[in-house]
């Protein structure tokens, strides 16, 4: 038996002896049970110093366990990828509110076994760029909401349905970015809103996540599916949902730069996305970080120093070295706003 403070405690180690409440006269946790994510927190939460645990060398992790901690580590890198924690590192002042808010729907999220279940499913496919598809199309759906207003639970059903949008392609995995569909393949591919609509209503998901999957294809002209709704007919969640999972299917399936992607998105506003809510998103969201190490299509190395003074993906740049990799002798900026044939080729660091 090994006696650990409650910050070495780690999911899959099992108690030896039960863990009262102060009052001693209430269990938290009984012998014998193997900690979870939710037992530790609520070990936290009642201030519990150390627990009795049979071994600190073998886990008994169980795969739904396991893809918690990895879920929540997903979020938590794409977060930091897109949001700050310094006002000044944010295109918005209110950003960091918003992650906040969002990080109480990602705790909440990954409590949840029926949608970490799903998230393992995901992750167990080889179409592996499902799982970063959703997690991406979650969190940009959050900071968008957020921005939107939204808090409490319509957060919730707005980032629920980001991580569950293509829940329905798990029936069709052959499928998931494939280019060049035969016409009986685009047929079945226009089911998969339907698919994951029942599959939401099955697992007792709240109406408004449910109605955010089936309807994130839809288009604001009605050119969209299953039901072809048209503007306002489409509930905001979806409208949502429906950009945010335009932009990452086009950087993570097809291959696109973020600034390739914007383009799309911001060409057919009015037409296929809400031009209010793209309008947003783009000047809100910072695809690229302020400080990142970036490469040019120039060749030109530098670091992003502003990502406020633009619309969308054009930061400003401060380049350090040219395109042979010698440092030069002295800094130069480029402000992407204006020199509008120079984008930004890749991250480094």
């Amino acid at each position: 038996m090994y006696k650990v403070s409650i910050s070495e405690a780690r999911v899959g180690m099992v108690l030896v002896e039960p863990v009262m409440a102060e009052d001693g006269q209430h269990y938290l946790l009984k012998a014998g049970q193997v900690l979870n994510s939710a037992m530790l927190k609520r070990l936290r939460d009642f201030n519990v110093p150390l627990i009795s645990v049979a071994d600190i060398y073998s886990l008994q992790i169980d795969p739904i366990d396991r893809m918690g901690l990895v879920v929540e580590k997903s979020y938590r890198d794409a977060l930091d990828k897109y949001s700050s924690p310094q006002r000044v590192g944010n295109k918005r002042d209110d950003i960091p509110q918003i992650v906040e808010k969002m990080q109480q729907v990602i705790e909440r999220i990954c409590e949840d076994e029926m949608i970490i279940n799903y998230c393992l499913q995901m992750r167990m496919v080889k179409e592996r760029d499902l799982y970063q598809k959703a997690i991406e199309t979650s969190v940009f759906s959050g900071l968008l909401a957020g921005v939107c207003g939204c808090t409490g639970e319509e957060l919730y059903h707005i980032m629920v349905g980001g991580l569950l949008h293509d829940a329905g392609c798990l029936e069709m995995t052959f499928l998931i970015g494939k280019q060049g569909k035969t016409g009986q393949e685009e047929l079945l591919w226009r089911e998969h809103p339907t698919y994951g609509y029942y599959f939401a209503i099955q697992n007792e998901l709240p109406r408004e996540v449910a109605e955010i999957i089936q309807y994130h294809e839809e288009r604001i002209d009605g050119s969209g599916y299953p039901k072809q709704l048209k503007g306002d007919e489409i509930p905001l969640g979806a409208r949502i949902v429906a950009i945010c999972a335009g932009i990452t299917e086009s950087t993570i399936y097809n291959g696109m730069k973020p600034y390739e992607a914007l383009e799309i998105i911001y060409g057919t506003a009015g037409v296929y996305f809400d031009v209010k809510l793209v309008n947003l998103f783009l000047g809100s969201v910072a695809l690229y970080p302020m400080g990142a190490l970036v490469r040019l299509t120039t060749g030109e190395i530098g670091v992003i120093t502003n990502i406020r003074k633009n619309y969308g993906a054009r930061p400003v740049v401060n380049v350090h070295y040219n395109s042979f990799y010698k440092p030069l002798s002295q800094p130069k900026e480029i402000d992407l706003g204006e020199q509008r044939t120079i984008f930004i080729e890749e991250i480094l660091g």
